[in-house]
């Protein structure tokens, strides 16, 4: 047996079978609403016509899933108590409070999901007057029926995005190096704002349409843990930053690494990298060269290469840059500039080592800008060496105190003896 279908001729949607007139609605604790068709058991019905008694303040009666019924079902609400109360659709959305002595009428106008669409008109008031939900826009909600500031959080990793339709949004940067722009200035409406904050690791730039400008420039960067809002100017077309501290006096951080116990061949620094770095060397045991990363952020380094050892150059680059790491040789101090990308040598000197490591044949400890490969260096204990070209010449050993000992490592030439050549 086929079960018939009964179709409005004039909406073209299922029409109710049942219908419930009256129900007088007396509750102590939040409701939610069923079709007469689909009720069961002492669940409170959506009745056209519902007399309704709160019996304390904050009780919400949610309307009946919307995906059940039929477009244009109606419910009248009285509030007949002492209390007013809220009502809302399926889920718990859009509130629309009830204030003592009046009425709210509910027609259903989209029935394509379990909220749905409900509209409202409110009876037996002295004059008219729109409810929150209805009035709720970007950056309003609604709270027991009454409007609310909110946000909504947006957590990008490139660049999103940003119109008229932004507004009141907060925009997360979780990336490295990254660049947000701002809307048409002509797009926007007036009171427009966006929030941000730069949670990445590298510098978020912000760069507005030409010809306005943020806070009087074309491009505003800020690093990782900048955030603020930004304001829409419509008398100049501009923006300014509300909350964005301003760059305050450079504070110097440092900190000496020894690469020796650095295990591997790369070293990250992305979450903190101190403004003065300096790398020695303890025991002499690394044998490959020390990679290290640096965040994507505008910063100026002082880094020195104090290991003392051929195998102990270290290489820096910014995280996600293309640009070849800036190789830092034993022996050498260098000032680097960073723009967030590329990494700039500003100036570069020997780091002059006293008490030094102790260096070797072809690095010696103590050697000139000209020639690293000439100079002085520790042998072992209380045994000196002077080497030229790579090469020990000299070496003095004084070891053992009774017996110091001198080994010249090749000819020597007596200017002043006769013959004086050994």
């Amino acid at each position: 047996m086929t079960t018939p279908v009964y179709t409005s001729p004039f909406t073209g949607t299922v029409v109710t079978p049942t219908d419930v007139s009256y129900l007088a609605l007396p509750f102590s604790s939040n409701q939610t609403l069923y079709w007469p068709q689909t009720v069961s058991g002492t669940a409170p019905v959506a009745a056209r016509i519902i007399d309704c008694v709160a019996s304390t303040t904050g009780l919400t009666i949610a309307l009946p899933a919307a995906n059940q019924g039929t477009l244009g079902s109606d419910i009248l609400f009285r509030n007949l108590g002492a209390n007013a109360f809220v009502i809302t659709d399926n889920t718990g959305a859009n509130s629309v409070s009830v204030p003592v002595g009046i009425s709210k009428y509910f027609y259903l106008t989209d029935n394509t999901t379990a909220a749905g669409v409900w509209n409202n008109v409110q009876f037996a008031a002295g004059t008219s007057y729109a409810d929150a939900a209805t009035l709720a826009g970007a950056g309003l909600t609604t709270v027991s029926g009454q409007l609310a500031t909110t946000q909504n959080i947006a957590n990008v990793t490139s660049s999103p995005t940003i119109n008229d339709a932004s507004r009141a949004t907060t925009f997360v940067w979780n990336a490295g190096a990254g660049t947000f722009t701002l809307p048409v200035a002509s797009s926007l409406s007036t009171g427009w704002f966006i929030a941000f904050r730069n949670n990445g690791t590298g510098a978020l730039t912000i760069n507005p349409n030409t010809p306005s400008l943020l806070n009087g420039l074309t491009s505003v960067v800020t690093n990782p843990g900048d955030s603020g809002y930004i304001m829409y100017d419509s008398s100049t077309s501009n923006f300014y930053t509300v909350g964005l501290t301003a760059p305050s006096n450079v504070t110097f951080t440092a900190a000496t690494y020894d690469v020796d116990a650095i295990a591997g061949s790369t070293f990250s620094l992305v979450s903190f990298a101190p403004i003065i770095q300096t790398y020695i060397a303890q025991s002499n045991t690394r044998t490959t060269t020390l990679a290290v990363t640096l965040p994507a952020i505008t910063q100026l380094y002082i880094l020195s290469n104090s290991t003392g050892h051929t195998n102990y150059n270290i290489t820096f680059q910014n995280q996600g840059s293309s640009q070849p790491p800036l190789v830092l040789p034993a022996g050498n101090i260098i000032t680097v500039l960073s723009d967030g990308t590329n990494l700039y040598s500003l100036t570069t000197a020997s780091t002059g080592l006293y008490y030094a490591a102790n260096g070797s044949q072809a690095l010696p400890s103590f050697s000139f800008n000209n020639d690293t490969a000439t100079g002085m260096y520790l042998v072992g204990t209380s045994i000196l060496g002077l080497t030229a070209n790579a090469t020990q010449i000299v070496e003095m050993d004084n070891s053992n105190l009774s017996q110091p000992l001198v080994t010249v490592n090749a000819r020597l030439t007596a200017q002043l003896l006769s013959g004086g050549t050994f």
